[in-house]
């Protein structure tokens, strides 16, 4: 990020995922393949309880949903604590910081999901529909990233073994704390998702009976909806993250300076 600017800023965060340990790409494909695992060796019935979602673009959407919804969409300044630190003083900086923290975990799970989409949905769809769904996919990240990391600016948390929660697991707050935060982005990313394609599947039932399958026309007008709804989501979640920055500067920086915090 030696330019400040935001392509830099987008090349130092590809960096950084593709160093040991991995955090990101790691979490991301051990959800993936979890997923995966879950959607082919489940008994149907257990398959039918755990994925609501069916059709041939199912798939993919719940995948990308099962690997934004980890630690790492949501604690932002706790993964990336060198960098956090060194962006918390300068709001210009923090935001390119964001913006491509948001944009690279964007492409790493939208990217790979769309074209599983792509590849899947030219099972009888138009290609009209699934180019509309393949753009949906891929965008649908970058509206809930920014709106997600409110969590970890509000509540960090610092990584640790498993082995060093053992140990400290009479430590009941902390413990507590940890749990909390390492569920929510399973809460967080589907109610993000949800406002963000609400009002377009809203739009979707006013332009046709809901039995009816809109038109090539309709769905790819309902899709750039959502896609448009996301960039805007996401720009607003960028500013508000900025604001918390402000806000929580002080705590934010005491915390990541103290390993020991909890």
């Amino acid at each position: 990020m030696a330019d400040g600017s935001l392509a830099a800023a987008v090349a130092a965060a590809y960096r950084r995922a593709f160093r040991p340990p991995f955090e990101i790409p790691l979490a991301l494909a051990a959800n993936a393949a979890l997923m995966t695992a879950a959607w082919f060796l489940l008994p149907p019935r257990a398959h039918d309880w755990l994925f609501t979602l069916h059709g041939p673009l199912a798939f993919p959407v719940v995948m990308a949903s099962w690997m934004l919804g980890d630690t790492p969409s949501t604690n932002v300044a706790g993964l990336d604590r060198q960098n956090a630190l060194a962006a918390l003083d300068d709001p210009r900086s923090f935001r390119l910081w964001l913006a491509a923290r948001s944009i690279v975990l964007s492409s790493l799970v939208g990217v790979p999901c769309a074209i599983i989409a792509l590849v899947m949905g030219y099972q009888g769809q138009p290609a009209a529909k699934v180019a509309a769904a393949c753009a949906v996919i891929a965008i649908l990240p970058a509206g809930i990233l920014p709106v997600a990391s409110w969590i970890g600016l509000l509540l960090p948390y610092h990584p640790r073994p498993l082995g060093w929660r053992w140990q400290h697991r009479t430590e009941w707050r902390r413990i507590v704390r940890w749990v909390v935060l390492l569920l929510a982005p399973f809460v967080v990313v589907p109610v993000v998702a949800a406002l963000i394609v609400g009002p377009s599947l809203l739009l979707a039932r006013g332009l046709g009976a809901p039995a009816v399958p809109l038109t090539s026309a309709r769905f790819v007008l309902v899709a750039t909806c959502i896609c448009v709804t996301a960039i805007v989501i996401g720009w607003i979640g960028l500013q508000v993250a900025s604001a918390l920055r402000s806000r929580r500067h002080d705590h934010l920086s005491r915390y990541l300076l103290d390993p020991e915090a909890h």
